[in-house]
């Protein structure tokens, strides 16, 4: 039976690093690291909504916590000499009773997170622009940083339509089942006039041979 995956979910340890880096001695302590894990996302997509945030790691152990926020405005999350970032550790130590350390790294090329960019369709989308205008634009940006390919859906009251439907618009082919490429994924839900959009943007950044072939390329052989 033919069954939808999540790309980033499938492809942890073989081509993604895991979002959280925590190591648990018993069940019942994963269990609450993970519960915490949720709890700790959901408090930073409502404080760094639609700020240009990428991706999130969290490292901890059972007295403090660090967190790393790849962020494509790290202006606007510093501000004037950390006080946004020293809020922030001050909230969550407030809220998970254990002091946190927040890290704040900068994303070179942000047209490559789909992220980022399913929020900048969403923000458009709520100021009433065409969405066939917003994704092509969105499409020209991401093609321009040499991507692979992009897939957008959006899927809804798409221009106010009395019935909802769905559309993809898909620049180059698309290759979701191999392993080795480099693929990020994400969805968003837009709050519109006519009612809420829901946004999936897929991109992949690159292939990477196989082991057989990088062994080739380290010994020079044809």
């Amino acid at each position: 039976m033919w069954q939808k995956v999540n790309p980033i979910g499938m492809r942890v340890w073989i081509m993604k690093s895991r979002p959280a880096e925590w190591f648990a001695k018993t069940r019942s302590q994963g269990a609450s690291f993970f519960v915490e894990d949720i709890r700790i996302r959901d408090f930073l997509e409502k404080k760094l909504a639609r700020s240009g945030v990428a991706k999130i790691v969290i490292r901890k152990t059972l007295k403090e916590g660090e967190i790393i926020i790849f962020a494509s405005k790290v202006g606007v999350l510093m501000w004037k000499n950390w006080e946004k970032v020293k809020q922030l550790e001050e909230d969550l130590t407030k809220k998970f009773g254990k002091p946190f350390k927040v890290t704040i790294k900068e994303v070179r090329v942000p047209e490559l997170s789909a992220k980022i960019m399913a929020e900048y369709i969403a923000s458009q989308l709520e100021n009433r622009m065409p969405y066939r205008k917003v994704v092509k634009n969105v499409l020209a940006k991401v093609m321009e940083k040499w991507a692979h390919w992009i897939k957008i859906q959006i899927g809804g009251r798409l221009g106010g339509a009395d019935i909802a439907r769905s559309e993809k618009f898909i620049d180059w082919r698309v290759s979701l089942q191999t392993f080795r490429s480099d693929i990020d994924y994400h969805y968003l839900q837009a709050m519109t006039k006519y009612g809420v959009l829901g946004i999936k943007v897929w991109i992949e950044k690159g292939v990477i041979p196989s082991q057989k072939k990088r062994a080739k390329k380290t010994l020079n052989i044809d």
